[in-house]
């Protein structure tokens, strides 16, 4: 049986502007954590729709479990400009293709009980029609979610999003996310309002916080890395895919979260997610050596006991 993990959204063109240029690439929020699981788990599953002007076919062809619908529209795409803070600003995006990423596309013989489904940022509607399919049909599978805070200014994609929290074992957001969801200016209180199995809460360079049984820790992330970042596009859906191939593989909050930070921060320091692509880790601790390897800061070392703890 299968202990694929699969993700399951939006595969893209993007054209992405900051202060050390400007470049066309491959992107989409499925396709940024599928790869970043892949660096860590090999059974990695992905599931979206281009066009036919998709130009990058190629890195598609990783996945040897891939249902890549091509159809007769433009790929979605994505034009974002960044500022010397990258804050992002997108100046043109198009779903396009990505209107074809349906509950109906997930391949049957694929919804097993050990599978672990992950639904990137697409309308809530659908996903939640999505989440109801493999419910349907496997309802011990483990379902994660991430969403868009421009979903969250809509009355009604916003109801969605609050059922949706109710059926899926993970919710992924930033700390924005999650107070324009609870409609509140605190955390606290959005954390306090916000129901799942299991909340987790982005917080960038500080790590994260994670909700679990009524009880909240926040887990920081590993400081001093200070490298140099090259592109912010797709950090988030980074985070998130290397998150659950670290907790698939070891079933530890705290190492997944500490791992899928680090794994987020390796991706910044090149365009898109060239520096994933040459990444193929054989266990978490490996994760924190190449980092250290990075740094080359020898006495460092020390950091990677922090997983052994317990």
């Amino acid at each position: 049986m299968s202990n694929r993990i699969v993700f399951i959204g939006h595969v893209s063109i993007d054209k992405v502007k900051n202060i050390y240029g400007e470049r066309e690439q491959p992107g989409g929020a499925a396709l940024y954590a599928a790869i970043a699981a892949k660096t860590l788990y090999e059974d990695v599953g992905i599931i979206s729709a281009i066009g036919k002007d998709y130009k990058y076919k190629d890195v598609l062809k990783m996945f040897s479990s891939r249902v890549i619908k091509e159809v007769n529209v433009p790929s979605t795409y994505f034009e974002i400009n960044y500022d010397e803070k990258w804050n992002a600003k997108y100046v043109k995006a198009r779903i396009g293709a990505g209107r074809y990423v349906k509950a109906e596309t997930i391949p049957v013989h694929w919804m097993t009980r050990k599978t672990l489904f992950h639904i990137a940022p697409m309308t809530p509607s659908k996903v939640e029609r999505i989440i109801d399919k493999i419910k349907m049909y496997t309802p011990k599978s483990m379902i994660s979610v991430n969403s868009w805070n421009g979903y969250m200014k809509d009355g009604k994609q916003r109801k969605h999003l609050i059922s949706i929290m109710g059926k899926v074992d993970i919710m992924v957001l930033n700390e924005a996310e999650a107070k324009l969801l609870a409609r509140t200016s605190t955390l606290t209180q959005a954390l306090n309002q916000l129901k799942c199995k299991m909340l987790v809460v982005t917080l960038g360079p500080l790590g994260a916080i994670v909700k679990m049984d009524g009880e909240s820790i926040m887990i920081p992330a590993l400081a001093g890395m200070d490298l140099k970042i090259v592109d912010t596009t797709g950090a988030g859906d980074t985070w998130c895919g290397a998150f659950l191939a670290a907790y698939k593989t070891t079933g530890d909050v705290t190492k997944s979260t500490i791992t899928a930070s680090l794994i987020a921060t390796i991706k910044c320091t090149g365009w898109g997610f060239e520096e994933l692509l040459k990444l193929k880790f054989h266990s978490i601790d490996d994760v924190v050596k190449h980092v250290l390897k990075l740094k080359e800061r020898p006495k460092q070392k020390s950091l990677i006991e922090y997983f052994k703890k317990g």
